[in-house]
């Protein structure tokens, strides 16, 4: 028998470090939150990495408009790496060939030394500098039997200067080269 107000106390009960009661609630909180944070991470990784695969496979696709990627300004941002899959989507799409009156197409391949017949162009972003070029895709064939057949093209990327009075050839040349295009 205890004696009245005192109360017996077991081992292991009550309030303590060994309380026996599990785990805290502020450890469950913390790992709550932790738990929360490392699955936004991981969201938005996933989210990022999928949206490069999709803009990657639809560089390769020549039926997507938007081969490259575009620039704020709607202009397809080129380099070397992309300019056969965007001349491909070009041709696909009939592209365009209308020089607007600021730039002298006729002139422009003069001064580039170039004999082929313009078969399509486009004006375009170069690479990372952010300047607009015009990419002019030229060759042998008709654009028809282009289309039908495919072949080699020339594809050549000039600054917006070229074919100007006092233009350098040299000076307006970005990239000469040529790709395979394959039939429509």
């Amino acid at each position: 028998m205890t004696a009245p107000g005192i109360r017996h106390r077991r081992p292991g009960a009550g309030p303590g470090p060994t309380s026996g009661q599990g785990v805290k609630t502020w450890v469950v909180v913390l790992a709550l939150v932790l738990a929360s944070l490392i699955g936004l991470m991981l969201s938005e990784a996933l989210q990022q990495s999928t949206t490069e695969v999709a803009r990657g496979s639809a560089a390769s696709s020549p039926e997507t408009g938007n081969a490259p990627g575009k620039n704020s300004s709607g202009l397809p941002v080129l380099t070397e790496s992309t300019l056969g899959s965007e001349a491909q989507r070009l041709v696909a799409s009939g592209g365009t060939f209308q020089a607007p009156a600021t730039f002298d197409l006729n002139r422009c391949l003069e001064q580039q030394g170039v004999t082929d017949a313009p078969i399509v162009m486009e004006e375009i972003e170069w690479g990372a500098d952010s300047g607009q070029y015009w990419m002019i895709v030229h060759g042998p064939y008709q654009r028809d039997s282009l289309r039908a057949n495919g072949g080699i093209v020339q594809i050549t990327v000039v600054r917006p200067t070229c074919g100007t009075e006092n233009a350098d050839a040299a000076g307006t040349l970005v990239w000469n080269g040529s790709t395979n295009i394959g039939s429509v």
